[in-house]
């Protein structure tokens, strides 16, 4: 039993060594839907009128983030995300009102990456924050009628692909999609973000 705890150890200890912890930066486009359909219909049946109106169907997103290698294709990568503003906007006879929603949040889970270079796994939990705000414009003067923040956890999983800038970068170029459910604690606000960015490995 001595020996096989010393083996496991041993291994461990040289996996770790010849691993590379990394930093991170990344942009993308965070689709979420903001249920303007739902808000517009509810603003016809309050009004007895008809609503027209625009909306985003998501917003632009970065993400900072810190791997640490436990093993040569196992790290745990804890990073820090934010949104710009999705906005909806209505119009109905002699008003408008707009909408604007962002996120905020730190995310932490396991990468897994079979190889150096390639294709990678990953899956974890997010804390993360929704904020929102609503105004109203009726006559030329606009009025702030709404203001929402609300804070939660939910689930994070992503897919994506990892290579060097060439064979004596220590930078890579990495790409991929990550799904983040329940942002903010809401159970119907699910994010699709799709990024680009740069990791250097230390």
């Amino acid at each position: 039993m001595k020996k096989l705890l010393f083996v496991v150890s041993t291994f461990l200890s040289c996996s770790v060594a010849s691993a590379e912890n990394y930093v991170g930066a990344e942009g993308g486009y965070g689709f979420v839907d903001i249920k303007a359909k739902q808000t517009a219909q509810t603003l016809a049946n309050l009004s007895g009128q008809t609503v027209s109106y625009t909306y985003d169907r998501g917003a632009l997103t970065g993400r900072l983030y810190f791997g640490f290698a436990l093993t040569e294709n196992v790290a745990i990568e804890l990073g820090y995300f934010a949104s710009a503003n999705a906005t909806a906007k209505y119009t109905i006879s002699g008003a408008s009102a707009t909408e604007n929603y962002s996120s905020s949040g730190l995310d932490a889970g396991l990468v897994y990456k079979p190889s150096e270079d390639g294709v990678f796994f990953k899956a974890g939990f997010h804390s993360s924050k929704v904020e929102g705000d609503g105004s109203v414009t009726i006559g030329g003067t606009t009025y702030n009628v709404t203001s929402i923040s609300k804070s939660g956890t939910g689930l994070m999983a992503g897919i994506g692909y990892e290579a060097k800038m060439n064979s004596s970068s220590d930078l890579k170029t990495r790409f991929g999609w990550a799904y983040y459910n329940k942002v903010g604690g809401v159970s119907d606000v699910n994010v699709n973000l799709i990024y680009l960015g740069l990791v250097k490995g230390f």
